[in-house]
């Protein structure tokens, strides 16, 4: 741990990571507050999110391509001032009460936009500052860090809220974000710049986005791992997330029940990387990583029939803990065996299947639900497809399960 934190350059990225998550957080929640309260359209809600996440998942891929032909600190650099920038417009639109519906929507999916090349620049630049066995501890201190981000971030937004107007949270979160630029100035980050190619057009990018695509089909590990990936936040992240405030409001629970139950899982995941961080584990990591998704699914399973506040969050808990120590695992076993000027196209993959499968999750169980399928049944049934997925894959895995 001595050794990571004296890596100047890590640090670097590391407190970026921290202020640019805790910045995103701030605005997610200031935007949504303002679609609710301001604007008074909570129905318009959906359409502000989306527009955030749709362009960033669909962006991720040219972002990955961008980030193994760039200086990585260099892109992260210009996104994060761009974003502020974003802030400061929307600071000037709401203080001359112009920030209306559609200029929301524009400076939001902009946002999004922009967003999807800061993460594959971000994960991909972690294993050039990071070598050998500090990696894994590396990712796991990254990702806690932004974890425990995410959930401060809406108290001290809604703190800026109380005590200020939306001027001050925006405004907040633009800060955040130009100081996360500012830490991950290229002079500083110092790392390596690729070679000058030829001039970025739809034609390269389909080229390399494709080539990115039979590396990870050719590889077992890289399959294996893109694979868990998929199964968890298809089966697990997105059903449990939607099922959450169905159930704990079937049990005629409050917001404070509620907010119970979702913080149980923040607090698994937080924890799953702190303990990654403290234990640097080095051993059938590939065996952990199948032990935690069929954990994960059986705790699922136990969560689908609960009616206890109380119990479900504990259980909330249980399956983020397992969801992310099958996450860190896997994607450091990626990384460290990705060449390197692959990294960025590999990364942006592992996003995609990281977040870009929620949305079909949400829509296929919402319009269950709306069929009247009950969600006890419904996370029933996902848990038990996700326990003979994981048989399955750890069946054909042999590579993957034998990593260290």
């Amino acid at each position: 741990m001595k050794q990571l934190l004296g890596n100047r350059p890590f640090t670097l990225l590391w407190g970026s990571v921290i202020t640019v998550s805790l910045g995103f957080s701030i605005f997610f929640l200031s935007v949504s507050w303002f679609t609710v309260q301001e604007l008074k359209l909570p129905g318009a809600l959906g359409l502000v999110l989306t527009a955030v996440s749709v362009p960033r998942v669909i962006m991720m891929v040219l972002g990955g391509v961008l980030a193994d032909r760039m200086q990585k600190s260099k892109l992260m650099f210009v996104t994060n001032l761009g974003q502020a920038v974003l802030m400061g417009i929307m600071v000037t639109m709401y203080v001359t009460g112009t920030l209306t519906l559609v200029p929301l929507l524009v400076l939001s999916f902009v946002f999004g936009f922009l967003d999807a090349f800061f993460y594959p620049a971000m994960s991909s630049l972690v294993p050039h500052l990071v070598k050998g066995p500090q990696l894994q501890r590396a990712n796991s201190l990254v990702q806690g860090s932004s974890e425990l981000a995410f959930v401060f971030g809406p108290f001290i937004a809604g703190i800026l809220l109380t005590i200020g107007d939306f001027t001050l949270a925006f405004s907040v979160a633009a800060i955040l974000i130009v100081i996360a630029a500012i830490l991950v100035f290229p002079p500083w980050i110092k790392d390596f710049i690729p070679e000058k190619q030829a001039s970025l057009n739809l034609r390269s990018v389909h080229e390399d986005l494709l080539g990115g695509l039979r590396y990870i089909r050719k590889s077992p590990i890289h399959r294996s791992g893109t694979l868990s990936i998929s199964i968890v936040n298809l089966l697990i992240i997105g059903p449990i997330i939607l099922s959450i405030p169905i159930i704990v409001s079937s049990l005629n629970g409050t917001a404070f029940h509620l907010s119970i139950v979702e913080g149980g899982l923040a607090v698994g995941t937080f924890v799953a990387s702190v303990a990654f961080v403290l234990w640097n584990f080095k051993r059938n990591r590939g065996k952990i990583v199948f032990g935690a998704m069929f954990s994960a699914f059986l705790f699922l399973l136990v969560f689908s029939q609960l009616q206890s506040i109380w119990l479900l969050s504990a259980f909330s808990a249980l399956s983020g803990l397992m969801m992310m120590m099958v996450h860190l695992p896997t994607v450091t076993m990626i990384q460290e065996v990705t060449e390197k000027d692959k990294l960025g196209r590999v990364m942006s993959l592992i996003s995609i299947a990281a977040s870009g499968l929620e949305p079909i999750a949400f829509a296929a169980l919402s319009i269950l639900v709306a069929f009247s399928v009950s969600i006890h049944s419904l996370l029933a049934g996902v848990a038990v497809i996700g326990l003979f997925a994981t048989v399955l894959l750890f069946w054909k895995s042999k590579e993957f399960r034998a990593l260290q």
